[in-house]
């Protein structure tokens, strides 16, 4: 690394940079500095393409979790699978570039016939890719496919050590079931002495659970399970808010008196409150719309749709644009809203995503 970019860049982006590097991934090398250049100079109009991708199988869920828009089934978005082809036109465009894929966001991606495909297909970009699931959905078929499809990380939701813990909120889910998934999972990967998916057991916080952590944890070893991500949630119900504040994303004391909606109002301050998703990442929805971020629940808000305009024109349009604008400098006097959804965001810095948790970058 020269002077100039050993100045310009902190310890994430200079393990990013070395880990591609030794990989002789040159293009995402390239890209990526370029994006980071253009971010940290608060640039409007980009010329890096993003490197993180958050692409939807399907919003379709088998479940019904409480605090979340499909399972609250509020159709607040088109019911879409996405289909390989479609998938394939647009890793061909935006692959070259990729660092990361997210399998999922909004549904539960073992809906999709094709998903193991596309995890097949995008592995031959150099990307590193994870998938979130209920794991409700698998048997001894599907548990091969996946581990001979070349995916670097699976995310399991299991809040809970127990069935009437574990389907309090995960509505609709049988907790033994998924269980014995799991063990099918790792049964396989042992006996096609693979190493991936690496598996990370995920438990959302929430009160009617804290008092399993330690039995989850033992369990998941027990099991054979690489990771237990214990993860603070994001609560409809104030109810449903840890009492330790470890696992909390919300203040105590502004709980105490806040009278308005408290999702948006109690956060807890996060360490950085600059949001990097219009520069670094995108989200395409099974139904080719995009989203500036991950947690974008109205189709009304998103920024265009990939099937419909060039990427790279969406990329650099007013609402992109305007989005860039707000998070360099907040001046809602000097920013046209448009009914952006980025403009007087309250989650900016919370949800920012690791990139040093993408798994084959640094194995």
């Amino acid at each position: 690394m020269n002077s100039k970019m050993d100045i310009l860049f902190g310890q994430t982006e200079k393990k990013i940079i070395e880990a591609l590097n030794k990989k002789n991934l040159k293009q995402k090398l390239y890209n990526y500095i370029l994006v980071e250049t253009q971010k940290l100079n608060k640039e409007i109009i980009l010329e890096g393409y993003p490197f993180w991708l958050t692409i939807d199988p399907t919003n379709i869920c088998n479940l019904r979790c409480p605090f979340c828009p499909t399972g609250q089934n509020r159709n607040s978005r088109t019911k879409a699978i996405l289909s390989l082809d479609n998938f394939k036109k647009i890793i061909d465009e935006l692959g070259p570039y990729l660092i990361h894929i997210d399998l999922c966001n909004w549904g539960e991606p073992l809906l999709n016939n094709d998903i193991f495909k596309m995890v097949a297909y995008a592995k031959k970009f150099d990307i590193d890719i994870k998938i979130d699931t209920n794991l409700t959905m698998l048997d001894e078929n599907k548990a091969e496919e996946m581990v001979l499809s070349g995916l670097d990380k699976l995310i399991v939701s299991i809040d809970g050590a127990s069935p009437s813990t574990y389907s309090k909120y995960r509505v609709g889910g049988d907790f033994n079931k998924v269980i014995d998934n799991l063990k099918i999972l790792i049964k396989t990967k042992k006996r096609l002495k693979k190493k991936n998916p690496y598996i990370s057991w995920q438990f959302l916080v929430f009160r009617h659970n804290e008092h399993e952590i330690e039995k989850v944890k033992k369990l998941a070893r027990d099991i054979g399970v690489e990771h237990i991500g214990i993860t603070k949630a994001f609560i409809g119900d104030k109810d449903w808010i840890p009492l330790n504040p470890e696992y909390s994303n919300y203040d105590n004391k502004k709980l105490e008196n806040n009278t308005t909606e408290f999702t948006y109002e109690c956060f807890v301050e996060p360490n950085n409150k600059f949001c990097n998703w219009p520069w670094e990442a995108v989200v395409i929805n099974a139904n080719g719309s995009i989203s500036v971020c991950c947690s974008v629940e109205d189709e009304e808000d998103d920024f265009g749709n990939i099937f419909e305009t060039p990427f790279k024109d969406i990329w650099n349009n007013e609402k992109y644009k305007t989005a860039r604008m707000y998070i360099i400098n907040r001046d809602l006097k000097n920013i046209n809203n448009n009914h952006n959804i980025c403009v007087g965001c309250k989650h900016l810095g919370l949800i920012n995503f690791d990139i040093l948790s993408c798994h084959s970058l640094f194995t």
